[in-house]
């Protein structure tokens, strides 16, 4: 990354694929068309890999293939949309890695989502010692997905003495506390998933939903845009 500061990114959650929410992406897009941010950042589990899960196999789920070739399909269209983004490994794009691992399969007879999906504008973070730190005008802002260390993105914040913007959790929160020389804030962005989907049931029985939406940072300044249709 460069050294300057970066004045305006926009910031793209769980998306899931193949299980897209499009409108709430297609409103982001409206967003970026309008106000032509100098970054953009997906912040992991671009992929569900449903189909490499832990969890008991559904029936009615679409094949492995299937479910594949779909998700290509998403993201040439996602890439048409934001030719240029800086990606972040998520815990579900690691599914069919770590199913591979466990049947003894070595990492090297496996291809990289970076060679699956060569697009030039597109900077993948695979390795997990590849940190997105990102200067402001208010301080550094390190992007993660969020499963990555326990705790809130506030505590994250607080402890690494750098602002935090996370995905994972599929919720949305912007705080802020004071340390002993500087303000810092953590950040939740929600999702870009479609909550009808499938890949969301697990959800369904919680109190609390989940909330679709990105987030957006001016200056250093976080925000959080609800994808509720409404002008952005």
């Amino acid at each position: 990354m460069s050294k300057k500061n970066v004045r305006l990114i926009l910031v793209l959650p769980d998306m899931h694929s193949p299980w897209i929410n499009w409108a709430a992406v297609n409103m982001a897009h409206k967003w970026a068309k309008k106000h032509k941010p100098d970054l953009v950042v997906q912040l992991g589990d671009l992929a569900d890999q449903k189909a490499w899960s832990r969890w008991p196999t559904d029936p009615d789920d679409p094949s492995p293939h299937s479910e594949f070739e779909a998700f290509i399909q998403d993201m040439h269209k996602l890439n048409k949309m934001f030719p240029k983004m800086h990606i972040l490994t998520g815990n579900h794009d690691l599914r069919l890695r770590s199913r591979a691992a466990e049947s003894k399969v070595p990492g090297r007879m496996l291809k990289t989502i970076q060679d699956v999906l060569p697009f030039k504008g597109w900077v993948w973070h695979l390795d997990p010692r590849d940190k997105l730190i990102v200067p402001t005008a208010r301080g550094k802002i390190l992007f993660v997905h969020g499963d990555e260390d326990g705790g809130t993105p506030i505590q994250k914040a607080v402890q690494l003495g750098v602002n935090i913007c996370q995905g994972h959790t599929h919720r949305c929160s912007v705080v802020t506390r004071q340390t002993l020389d500087k303000f810092v804030w953590g950040m939740e962005c929600g999702h870009l998933m479609d909550v009808e989907s499938k890949a969301a049931d697990y959800a369904a029985r919680k109190s609390v939903g989940m909330a679709c939406g990105f987030g957006v940072i001016k200056f250093g300044v976080p925000y959080w845009i609800p994808a509720d249709g409404g002008d952005v």
